[in-house]
């Protein structure tokens, strides 16, 4: 897939021991997401799948320009959205693992929708 120019990673590095994600998790992974994203000059979409991705992005943002790349509103009210940061697509989507996916058919409908928007973003 990185062929492709399509890479995928973890926001948060070390993992969850409780059923939500705290904030402290991600912000002690900010450091390594910060620099493994940093590995990617010629990024072109940024597709964020949950809201622990869009927590942690805006983490990154907030620090580099004070405000926020992703507004805090639904992902489903954002999915149409464009947004950029730094001449980069960001793409708010749907996490693709869990018991939501399974039980939410149209989240992975959308997230599907999504990937081949990325894609084809990407191939642009």
């Amino acid at each position: 897939m990185l062929n492709k120019g399509i890479y995928i990673t973890n926001a948060v590095k070390i993992p969850k021991t409780e059923y939500a994600v705290s904030k402290e998790s991600i912000e002690e992974s900010l450091p390594y997401l910060e620099r493994e994203l940093a590995l990617f000059p010629n990024v072109k979409v940024i597709m964020l799948m949950g809201d622990v991705a869009k927590k942690a992005f805006n983490l990154i943002s907030k620090k580099a320009t004070k405000k926020n790349a992703v507004p805090s509103i639904s992902t489903y009210k954002l999915r149409n959205t464009e947004i950029s940061y730094n001449s980069i697509r960001i793409l708010p989507s749907y996490i693709m693992t869990g018991q939501n996916i399974l039980i939410e058919k149209t989240k992975f409908e959308m997230a599907s929708e999504d990937i081949s928007l990325m894609y084809q973003l990407i191939m642009k």
